[in-house]
């Protein structure tokens, strides 16, 4: 059979019916015909024929493919695959990319991952898809596939400074972050300027995140000036009117006023109101001299003024639900203008920081005004109104010294660290492609930390100068004070500067007179001008906190060993103060590290959340305190009953004031042989008696054996302890002789045992006409003779008998150390406060017994007899409550253990017997 040449494209021969002619047909769809006799063939994987007389199938399109044979038409590329032209199956997207259906190429990432860049070259994204697809950042929404960074889900309650950066941060005081989007420009003067929240400043957009009337860095600032945020409120909320912030202020002064007038009645005025308040003003001055306020007061409030710079100064910030039960807390800083009115609403910047560094002047004027009306006053009423003017200015001035003191000691820290707010900024990443950020001044975030913004210009200069006004000059004022007083207290006579400067140095050994200054230094730089360190990064940093842990601990060390203060329950105070600053900052790095990670908290220190870390930290302070305190007080109560010497007038310790010209209370002269040892136990028990007293002693003092004249000049007594030979030592008598032309008051003291070195009184005269015989000797050319020195050694006042026994001899250290008070300067004017005499607690006072008793004598020991009758005659004369009867027996032994019947006394009543 002869077939046709050809059959035409798109169709096919095939065997006809019977006449034997041959036929064409039509190409079926899914299958390519040629032409010519061939027969039909389907089109492979990858072509398709849609409809009939295909003479060739044609390939599936790019973004489709399919997988069979004879199909008649190409299926949609799945999702997450990408399908070439021609493909028979789809491939899979290179990892971290994904498509949807239908996809030519992948050109975007898949979900979790977002597109850094998304102008990229889509080829450029296919051939490198880790240098374009990242992984979603921690807490960001990448749930919908093809995010990229401008599209990248913000969750409510976290903020991002803007449309390029991956930072979010957490808003830990505002409820009003509204997330998906940043806020990277929020000058509240360019957000007025513009009039909207949302827009596009280049290719950044900005305004978004907060919800309406916030903005600023995680929607802190307020964009009405008549609102201010309130981190209590966690939100915007109206400034106080004029009147509100009238009346903050006034109460606030007022308050201040009343107290410091309560405190100044309960000190200095309680004792008018009858016996009652005679006998609290005596407990109050008594526990005031008891404890010592004054250093303790400044420990803990120097403690707190660090401690409150934990969250501002080194971003260590508690919990909430531990922040704000502590708000309360915030006055001990002595920012009184930040209690009295919002910061926000005072004004610009410049104004607030102008006004918190100059309201302490303003203060310090008013109190001013308050003290010369009140000396004015006094002067008028007292009728001492000669020379008013004088009068007036030499009442005022040492009082005004002491408070300007005071005031600057105490405001010096918080009007530091408001003057470090015109440079204490907070940076923010906006541009992850350049690297850029930008900084926000943390107290006006409507001001950014860039010499373009010409408030923050302005700003400079004025915090150099206040710089040099308050951290700089009030130290070097405070050095300068101590250094011009330092003779004066080095030698123990208190000039009026001195006294007016007490507040710096009274707490302190006179070796380390300028152990304030140095401690004022270290509290300055904890608390301020620790913000030099990384300005912009350094309140969400470490290095802060690791350099305040190293400062505390030399701080601490330099204190143990040094051991600067007069009582010890001081030195422990503060030693336990400087170990849990050193601890909160230690433990200051554990909030830090778990602040926003949960993941990182877990894996470093070991804990779920911010709040179990923020638990942990007060759990652990709180025990460290607890323990401190118990040892403070346990030590406190061993220092308060230590047995020193007080005045039985005010409870107090002594004032140990030096007359001018002299720098010993007193110059002990005695005989090496017989008196050495007994000298040296009365110097040392008078030195822990009182605290601070100097007592020339040869041992201690004497360096030239030639200058002994000039030491007793040196010295405001002469004390001299009589022994056998003491006259016949020629140097003693230089001592005597110089003691005699320098006109020093003579403090006998008697060693009356034998036994020990002693002799009598009327042996030691003898010796003394027999030896001061010298005729004009050096150190007194006018001397007269021995009558003299026994003028002045036995007749003036009796000697002081030394007693060894331990009770009795707190009874001679006493007479001594009175005899010496009245020589000082300052009882020579207050004579009256030594007239009731001295004490040492814990020593043996009178007592009395509540019934008659019955003294037996010995008639055989007269000493007995006559000691009988000076009790008896003390009993009748009302000083005791002892009315004892006296009788006669003829011998004690026999009385006592013959069986002879005691003499009748009345029932209940004790015998006493002196044999």
């Amino acid at each position: 059979l002869e077939l046709p040449a050809a059959c035409e494209p798109g169709t096919y021969g095939n065997v006809t019916d019977g006449d034997g002619l041959p036929d064409c047909f039509d190409c079926p769809a899914g299958s390519s015909c040629p032409g010519g006799a061939a027969p039909p063939t389907q089109c492979a994987a990858g072509t398709v024929a849609p409809a009939e007389r295909m003479k060739t199938c044609d390939s599936c399109a790019a973004g489709t493919y399919q997988d069979g044979t004879g199909a008649t038409r190409c299926r949609d590329c799945v999702a997450g695959h990408y399908c070439t032209e021609g493909a028979s199956a789809p491939l899979p997207c290179p990892h971290p990319l994904g498509t949807g259906r239908g996809s030519v190429t992948c050109s975007v990432c898949k979900r979790e991952f977002y597109l850094l860049n998304s102008s990229a070259n889509p080829a450029d994204i296919f051939d490198n898809p880790t240098k374009h697809c990242k992984r979603c950042p921690k807490y960001a929404d990448c749930s919908a596939r093809g995010t990229t960074l401008q599209t990248l889900g913000v969750p409510p309650g976290l903020w991002r400074a803007s449309s390029l950066t991956t930072e979010l941060h957490a808003c830990v005081a505002s409820d009003h972050c509204s997330g998906s989007g940043g806020a990277a420009d929020v000058s509240r003067r360019r957000l007025t300027a513009s009039g909207s929240d949302n827009r596009v400043v280049g290719d950044v957009i900005v305004g978004e995140g907060c919800n309406a009337g916030h903005t600023g860095p995680r929607c802190e600032w307020c964009r009405s000036e008549s609102q201010y945020f309130d981190r209590v409120q966690r939100g915007c909320v109206d400034c106080p009117s004029a009147g509100v912030r009238f009346a903050n202020l006034v109460g606030i002064v007022l308050a201040a006023a009343a107290t410091g007038a309560l405190f100044y009645l309960a000190l200095t005025r309680v004792a008018i109101f009858g016996r009652a308040g005679a006998r609290a003003a005596h407990r109050l001055s008594h526990m005031k001299v008891k404890v010592g306020f004054q250093p303790k007061v400044k420990v803990l409030v120097s403690f707190y003024q660090i401690a409150a710079t934990l969250g501002p100064v080194y971003g260590v910030r508690l919990h909430d639900d531990f922040t704000r039960w502590m708000e309360i807390m915030d006055a001990i800083s002595f920012d009184f203008l930040g209690l009295t009115y919002p910061d926000a609403c005072i004004g610009s910047m410049r104004d607030r920081l102008l006004l918190s560094a100059l309201w302490p002047y303003i203060a310090f004027l008013m109190l001013a005004v308050a003290i010369a009306c009140h000396s004015l006053t006094e002067l008028l009423l007292s009728g001492r109104a000669d020379n008013l003017r004088r009068d007036l200015v030499r009442a005022t001035q040492s009082r005004l010294i002491y408070w300007a003191i005071l005031v600057a000691y105490l405001v010096l820290p918080s009007v530091s660290r408001s003057i470090f707010k015109a440079r204490l900024c907070e940076s923010y990443d906006i541009n992850v492609f350049t690297g850029a950020r930008r900084s926000f001044l943390v107290a006006d975030l409507d001001v950014l930390c860039s010499d373009d913004d010409p408030v923050f210009r302005s700003l400079g200069a004025i915090f150099w100068a206040l710089f040099g006004v308050w951290p700089v000059l009030a130290p070097l004022t405070f050095l300068a004070l101590l250094l011009s007083i330092r003779p004066a207290v080095r030698a123990k006579r208190i000039s009026p500067l001195a006294r007016a400067c007490r507040f710096l140095w009274r707490d302190y050994d006179a070796d380390f007179l300028f152990w304030e200054v140095f401690d004022l230094a270290r509290k300055l730089f904890l608390a301020s001008l620790v913000l030099f360190i990384d300005q912009e990064y350094g309140s969400s940093k470490m290095l802060r906190l690791v350099v305040a842990t190293v400062v505390s601990a030399l701080f601490l060390a330099a204190l143990a060993l040094a051991r600067p203060f007069k009582r010890s329950d001081d030195l422990y105070l503060a030693c336990v103060a400087n170990l849990l600053l050193t601890c909160c900052f230690c433990l200051g790095t554990v909030i830090q590290l778990c602040g926003e990670d949960n993941d990182q908290c877990y894996q470093l220190v070991g804990l779920n959340d911010a709040r179990r870390a923020s638990e942990f930290v007060i759990g652990l302070t709180a025990a460290m305190l607890v323990a401190s305190l118990t040892i403070i007080i346990l030590k406190a109560v061993t220092a308060v009953t230590a047995p020193t010497l007080r005045l039985v007038a005010t409870g107090r310790a002594p004032i140990l004031e030096l007359p001018s010209g002299c720098h010993f209370h007193g110059f002990i002269s005695h005989a090496w042989g017989t008196g050495q040892d007994q000298t040296h136990t009365v110097v040392r028990q008078l030195q822990l008696l009182m605290p601070g007293v100097r007592i020339w002693l040869d041992v201690d003092n004497l360096d030239d054996v030639g200058k002994l004249e000039e030491s007793v000049a040196d010295s405001a007594t002469f004390i001299i302890f009589l022994s056998a030979g003491y006259f016949r030592s020629w140097n003693c008598r230089r001592e005597l002789y110089a003691a005699l032309a320098s006109k020093r008051p003579f403090i006998v003291v008697h060693e009356a045992d034998t036994a020990k070195g002693g002799a009598s009184i009327q042996a030691l005269r003898d010796e003394c006409r027999e030896s001061c015989v010298e005729v004009a000797p050096p150190a007194y050319p006018s001397y007269s003779g021995p009558d003299e020195v026994l003028a002045c050694v036995f007749d003036e006042a009796d000697p002081i008998v030394w007693v060894r026994v331990h009770d009795f001899q707190v009874e001679s250290l006493k007479e001594i150390a009175l005899r010496m008070l009245r020589h000082t300067p300052y009882y020579a004017r207050h004579n009256s406060e030594l007239a009731p005499g001295v004490a040492v607690p814990g020593e043996v006072g009178p007592f009395a017994l509540s019934s008659p008793i019955t003294v037996l004598v010995c008639r055989d020991n007269k000493g007995a007899f006559d000691v009988a009758r000076e009790v008896k005659a003390v009993a009748r004369e009302g000083r005791a409550l002892l009315r004892p009867m006296l009788r006669h027996s003829r011998s004690a032994r026999r009385m006592t253990h013959s069986r002879e019947p005691m003499p009748h006394r009345s029932r209940g009543a004790p015998y006493c017997c002196f044999t």
